[in-house]
């Protein structure tokens, strides 16, 4: 469970589209469910461990285009409760257009008693282009994210251009 709501955190990110070029473009990710995992133990420092997800979730924001399906990759470099990430993702549109980003960020996760945890994270996101009218997309956002052992949401916004 922590592994999905580290990695809601840190990829969630992730990332709207486009309702006009010069318009800032917002929303929450969410319904993260990680596809497969593999996971790595790193010896030199205790509780080091690197992991490759491969993961999907639900965007919602403030246009059509901002209302995708996400299929992605990250790599997690944990150690401890303090997480790397990076990743690439597409953005699957209701229209069958494609919209491709990547993400980089850290994330903590602080334990608590009985196996709970609260979680913060924070990074940037860039579009690399897509489909049909978002071949040329291009642009950069910011998100945050909190949660803990029940779900995770990370809002994000960033201003395209295309």
């Amino acid at each position: 469970m922590q592994t999905k709501t580290i990695l809601l955190a840190s990829c969630i990110v992730l990332f709207g589209l486009p309702a006009s070029a010069a318009e800032k473009v917002t929303g929450v990710n969410k319904d993260l469910q990680v596809l497969s995992e593999v996971n790595a133990v790193i010896p030199d420092k205790p509780g080091h461990t690197f992991k490759q997800l491969a993961v999907t979730w639900k965007a919602t924001g403030t246009s059509d285009l901002a209302n995708f399906w996400a299929s992605a990759v990250e790599q997690q470099d944990n150690v401890g409760g303090d997480t790397k990430t990076k990743g690439y993702g597409t953005g699957h549109l209701a229209n069958g257009e494609l919209a491709y980003f990547s993400w980089e960020g850290t994330t903590k996760a602080v334990p608590k008693e009985g196996g709970a945890f609260d979680l913060t994270g924070s990074g940037t996101f860039n579009w690399l282009g897509g489909t049909g009218k978002y071949q040329k997309l291009s642009g950069s956002g910011t998100y945050t994210c909190k949660g803990n052992q029940t779900g995770v949401e990370c809002p994000w916004g960033g201003e395209p251009q295309y």
